[in-house]
């Protein structure tokens, strides 16, 4: 496989390591016919998070045909693109891989309880090292599960390890709000800006695990796989074709920039 380091194509191997304590953001993206249809807002929100955190990062159109190029060369048109921003020592690389992307399927959620890990990175920027979301994931997994519902210690239900959470609770597709404990994420925002465009009900309002358990649907969405149905474990509500029908469409409607 390839990668793109700082303007060049190398190999996988000499992709740098982190070796600094600084965080590092970083972006997933999912590719269609080797091209991410929203990447200016992935490079906003990593541009955002690099003057957050003090690292230098500017872009310009060259990093968008590297992704390209490295998505045809890897074969990985349809796939799955990492950008990412690696501190190591005094340096901060710019990196690009890419990975395939497994066959969409509905996601099978188990509510998790982690603590806090003590100076982890704020849970409202996408970084690297993620020690509460490898938890939170984790025990997920360790339950049959695919990915884990965070509930916080308050008992409020917030996101899952991988994704945005979604409940359709009396006909209304709610998600968490951006309190500083949830990811502003790339696919929340198109699909609230979407909905809002063709009057399907949507809000942002708190949950908790009552909303879980009486939600008519569940979805699952990040912007690799879009909203995928979700199913609650162990006896929870079933994965329902309803979250195709409803925010399918809002996935695929064309981003505005």
């Amino acid at each position: 496989m390839t990668a793109w380091v700082d303007g060049r194509f190398v190999g996988d191997g000499a992709v740098p390591r982190a070796t600094s304590a600084r965080p590092g953001p970083f972006e997933t993206m999912g590719a269609e016919c080797g091209a991410v249809r929203l990447w200016p807002h992935h490079l906003a929100r990593l541009a955002a998070a690099a003057q957050r955190f003090g690292l230098p990062f500017a872009a310009g159109p060259e990093l968008r045909a590297a992704a390209a190029e490295l998505l045809r060369q890897d074969g990985h048109d349809d796939g799955i693109l990492r950008l990412a921003l690696v501190p190591a020592g005094t340096a901060v690389h710019v990196v690009l891989t890419t990975r395939r992307r497994s066959p969409a399927r509905s996601v099978r959620l188990l509510p998790t309880v982690v603590a806090p890990v003590p100076g982890e990175p704020p849970r409202d920027a996408k970084l690297w090292p993620r020690p509460f979301y490898d938890a939170v994931l984790q025990q997920a997994q360790d339950g049959g599960a695919d990915d884990g519902v965070v509930v916080d210690a308050d008992g409020a239900v917030l996101e899952t390890a991988t994704g945005n959470l979604w409940l359709r609770l009396d006909g209304v597709w709610v998600t968490p709000p951006l309190d500083g404990r949830v990811l502003p994420g790339i696919a929340r925002a198109h699909l609230l800006a979407a909905a809002r465009r063709v009057g399907l009900p949507v809000a942002e309002r708190a949950c908790d695990l009552a909303d879980l358990h009486r939600a008519e649907a569940l979805a699952h969405g990040n912007a690799v796989y879009g909203p995928r149905a979700a199913a609650l474990l162990p006896d929870g509500v079933p994965a329902v074709a309803i979250v195709d029908s409803e925010l399918g469409p809002l996935w695929r409607q064309p981003p505005v920039d």
